[in-house]
């Protein structure tokens, strides 16, 4: 049995279920708690606190885990045992900038977000050369979040932003920053303009940070290639400078 103090700091959607994502809180990096499901999705009662809650983006947690399970397109993944996780508490504002800055300094290093300028990365070419990370945390630029209900039924949730010098467009995943957006009608709306129709306080435009995650393999088309997708599986708003 292996355990682990992390800090959440992705709590999203995934086929039904969810995907939890820390940094270990004795920095010596990224965990990717999994289920022995062959995709790893999580249940909602997987992821039940002993207290009965659920987790929390910067909730500090403790969980036992089986053994890694680390694969391709997700090197970070362990397989999480029957215990329950324990809650062990909010980080102070010092740690939490501290962490949350030495990973947005290791994201600068990489020109792209999680290996090229696309918003997909080939399966097949994955399986011939595994990622070293599929984990990130950014500082976006120029966000325009975009809502849309295309088939009039499932409204969609999506952002465009910059990063370096690449203009990405991916989906989020986060379920507590959707149901924020939901109160929007469709549109696209800069972060100025989502924070001011909201009202969201203590908020900045400037202070956006997202964590990026790569998804499962997935076939778009069939017959087609298959890819892995990159999703923004939290949304924060955090001045980690001042």
């Amino acid at each position: 049995m292996n355990t682990f103090t992390i800090l959440c700091l992705a709590n999203s959607f995934k086929h039904g279920g969810r995907c939890i994502a820390g940094i270990k809180t004795d920095r010596s990096g990224w965990i990717r708690p999994v289920s022995c499901q062959s995709d790893g999705t999580l249940t909602e009662e997987d992821c039940k606190l002993a207290n009965g809650k659920f987790t929390k983006l910067f909730d500090v947690i403790k969980i036992n885990c089986t053994e890694a399970r680390p694969s391709p397109h997700q090197p970070e993944n362990w397989v999480v045992s029957s215990k329950k996780w324990l809650f062990l508490g909010r980080p102070d504002t010092k740690f939490l900038k501290s962490l949350l800055k030495s990973e947005i300094k290791r994201s600068k290093c990489d020109p792209y977000v999680l290996g090229n300028a696309s918003d997909r990365l080939e399966w097949q070419f994955i399986q011939e050369n595994p990622l070293e990370s599929s984990l990130k945390i950014i500082v976006p630029k120029n966000i325009t979040w975009k809502i849309t209900t295309p088939d009039f039924i499932n409204r969609k949730y999506r952002v465009s932003f910059q990063f370096g010098e690449v203009l990405y467009n991916l989906p989020i995943t986060d379920p507590e920053w959707r149901e924020t957006l939901s109160q929007l009608p469709d549109g696209d709306y800069s972060a100025a303009e989502a924070i001011e129709y909201l009202n969201l306080q203590n908020f900045h435009p400037d202070n956006f940070l997202f964590t990026l995650s790569l998804g499962e393999p997935f076939q778009p088309r069939s017959p087609g290639d298959w890819y892995c997708f990159k999703i923004v599986a939290a949304v924060m708003n955090l001045d980690v400078y001042n």
